[in-house]
C-alpha cells in the first residue's frame, strides 16, 4: 500500500473512471508472478526487472511512465504518447544522509558520488540496467526532492496511502 505502482494505479483508476481494486504485493517479484499467472489484469512497475519477461513474451508492455522512451525498451511507447500525462512517474535514485551529518562529511560524500558518475564503466552498467543518470549538485537535488514531495502529495492523498 502506498508504492508508486499503487499510486499510479489509483490515478489511472480515477482518470478513467474505472471500478478496479488494488491488489497489494510484497515486492515486484510476487507481483510479476501474479501478472504472468493471470491473477492480475495489469500493473505498474519499474521497467528493469520486467524486461527479461517482456523479451521472453511472458509480459506485454503497454507503456513506460516516462517522458521519453527507455533505452532498454525502445519499442515501448511512453505514457505521454498514450495521452496520459498525469501518469508520468520517473524513478530516481539519490544518495542521502541523516540530517545530523556535518556539512564537511556531506560535501565529501557528494564528491565521491560525483566522481563515481565520471567512471565510464560504472555509467555503462547503470545504462545497461535502464537507468538514466542526471548529475545534480546538492542544492539542486534537495530542490528536486522537495518538488517530488509537493508534486506527488495530491496523488498520495487520493490513494489513501498512510505512513506506517
Amino acid at each position: 500500500m502506498g508504492s508508486i505502482g499503487h499510486i499510479l494505479g489509483e490515478t489511472f483508476k480515477k482518470e478513467l473512471g474505472l471500478s478496479i481494486e488494488h491488489v497489494g504485493y510484497k515486492g515486484s517479484s510476487p507481483m510479476i508472478t501474479g501478472l504472468m499467472g493471470g491473477t492480475l489484469s495489469f500493473s505498474f512497475d519499474t521497467l528493469p526487472q520486467n524486461v527479461p519477461h517482456m523479451k521472453a513474451g511472458r509480459l506485454r508492455p503497454l507503456a513506460v511512465t516516462s517522458r521519453e522512451r527507455s533505452a532498454i525498451a525502445p519499442d515501448v511507447p511512453t505514457i505521454v504518447e498514450a495521452g496520459m500525462n498525469s501518469l508520468i512517474a520517473e524513478n530516481f535514485i539519490g544518495v542521502s544522509a541523516p540530517a545530523r551529518v556535518s556539512d564537511v562529511i556531506a560535501t565529501k560524500l557528494h564528491a565521491v558520488v560525483q566522481e563515481s558518475l565520471d567512471d565510464p564503466n560504472f555509467m555503462k552498467r547503470l545504462a545497461d540496467l535502464g537507468l538514466t543518470v542526471r548529475k545534480m549538485q546538492r542544492a539542486e537535488f534537495s530542490k528536486f526532492v522537495e518538488n517530488q514531495i509537493t508534486g506527488w502529495a495530491p496523488a498520495v492523498k487520493a490513494s489513501g496511502a498512510k505512513l506506517n
